[in-house]
């Protein structure tokens, strides 16, 4: 039962970073919509109308995107800025995985963990559970749980 937890998991992270890579379709349609505009000289309409057809095909800004467009000669980051309306910010870089773990839901979740396998844990199954805490909250396996710094 225990491994199951771990397994699951897995199962999620994997499927998360499945969802944000291009498809052979978007890769193609990246490639195509470039094709239509001259790197060196975009307007911002250009990057408004890049940007608007990117979204419309679901295609999300991420490295893997800003790479391709580097290759066709393209940078993601200069479109970004002169397709985004005057005035508006980019939203924030993401936090570290461990500053944005939510302790109350770590503890909640090893509490559900030790009632329901308390009168059975041997040593193997402590370190499964430890492992999938880890994996739920995205902890490397030298992170602690508890911040103990003042």
């Amino acid at each position: 039962m225990i491994n199951s937890i771990g397994s699951s998991a897995s199962f999620m992270a994997q499927q998360s970073s499945q969802v944000s890579a291009l498809t052979t379709e978007q890769t193609e349609f990246v490639k195509e919509t470039l094709a239509e505009f001259d790197a060196q000289n975009l307007s911002t309409e250009d990057a408004q109308s890049i940007q608007a057809a990117f979204e419309e095909q679901g295609i999300s800004p991420t490295k893997e995107l800003a790479d391709l467009m580097s290759e066709l000669d393209f940078d993601a980051k200069s479109i970004g800025d002169a397709g985004r309306p005057e005035g508006q910010r980019p939203p924030p870089p993401p936090q570290n995985a461990l500053e944005s773990v939510d302790t109350d839901e770590v503890v909640s979740y090893l509490d559900e963990l030790l009632t329901e396998y308390s009168s059975q844990l041997s040593d193997e199954d402590k370190e499964s559970i430890l492992s999938s805490v880890q994996e739920k909250f995205g902890l490397s396996e030298g992170d602690s749980l508890l911040n103990v710094t003042a």
